[in-house]
């Protein structure tokens, strides 16, 4: 990774918060751990600049208004809105000095965070506005409040809280994407379903889309959008359920099964398994029938 750099003013009032935490290796190599947290009241000259951080940010606006430039744009923060941003991309945050910012914080790192923030990233803007009824603020607040002290269950409680912090934080953007209608439309239910049935058929999107009278791209953007899965992620989910299913109670060959779940190529069928079970159909089986 190149230098870490950065430019700040730490321009903030007395009574803020900011608790700096050392990770112990436990935490670094099989948890999500907390690096930095707190509650700002920014003064007027407050703004950081920075690249090459090996951490993830998440910022909640409680009072104010702030700014945020962040992949080549420029974001306006105010009450209720957070953002969240992989602090290795170059990022300018500052306050309004006619409103001054204030905010909840952390940054964080460990265990999956990668994929969490993918997933998050891949919805669109840094920023989301959070309704009056979530949890993300007070979850925040907790973090902020556990890491004034520190005892051997501080790790693992920040960890959890982390876990609750991200699983709000994609459920809330899930249902920013969603928020045009307030259930699954028919014609995606009709086409899980039929993925559900006929799992075992040669499936195609092409075949599928014709077979609905749908254009592909749209059933494709409209699938994921509801359901969080590309049709095709979905149809391989539904076929390695039901041959976790038969590798359990049937006595069915690998090659049968893979067949008879709709995949041809053995080997293929073992791969894809593996990259979702992390162990072959074989060894799986295996762990099983020893239980």
């Amino acid at each position: 990774m190149p230098s870490y750099r950065e430019k700040a003013s730490h321009d903030w009032t007395g009574d803020s918060i900011r608790t700096m935490v050392t990770p112990s290796a436990f935490a670094k190599a099989s948890l999500y751990y907390v690096q930095e947290t707190g509650r700002f009241r920014t003064m007027s000259s407050y703004y950081t600049e920075r690249e090459h951080l090996d951490s993830y940010l998440v910022v909640y606006t409680t009072n104010g208004r702030g700014y945020l430039n962040y992949g080549d744009k420029r974001y306006t923060l105010t009450p209720g809105q957070l953002f969240f941003i992989d602090c290795r991309k170059y990022q300018y945050y500052y306050t309004d000095p006619g409103e001054l910012w204030e905010m909840l914080w952390v940054h964080y790192n460990g265990s999956s965070s990668p994929g969490y923030y993918d997933r998050f990233s891949a919805c669109g803007s840094p920023v989301v506005s959070l309704s009056a009824q979530s949890g993300i603020p007070a979850i925040l607040e907790e973090i902020v409040e556990l890491y004034q002290g520190k005892t051997f269950q501080t790790e693992l409680s920040g960890s959890r809280l982390i876990v609750d912090l991200l699983t709000e934080l994609l459920l809330t953007v899930h249902n920013r994407e969603a928020s045009s209608a307030p259930g699954i439309p028919t014609l995606i239910r009709d086409v899980m379903k039929h993925y559900d049935r006929q799992y075992g058929e040669r499936l195609t999107l092409d075949g599928v889309s014709a077979a609905f009278s749908v254009d592909k791209y749209h059933l494709s953007k409209e699938f994921k959008r509801y359901t969080g899965f590309s049709p095709n992620e979905y149809l391989i989910t539904v076929r390695i359920n039901r041959a976790k299913e038969l590798l359990r109670f049937t006595d069915m060959p690998v090659a049968e099964i893979a067949a008879g779940v709709g995949v041809d190529n053995v080997s293929h069928f073992i791969s894809l398994f593996r990259s979702r079970e992390t162990s072959t159909p074989l060894a799986y089986r295996k762990i099983w029938r020893q239980r």
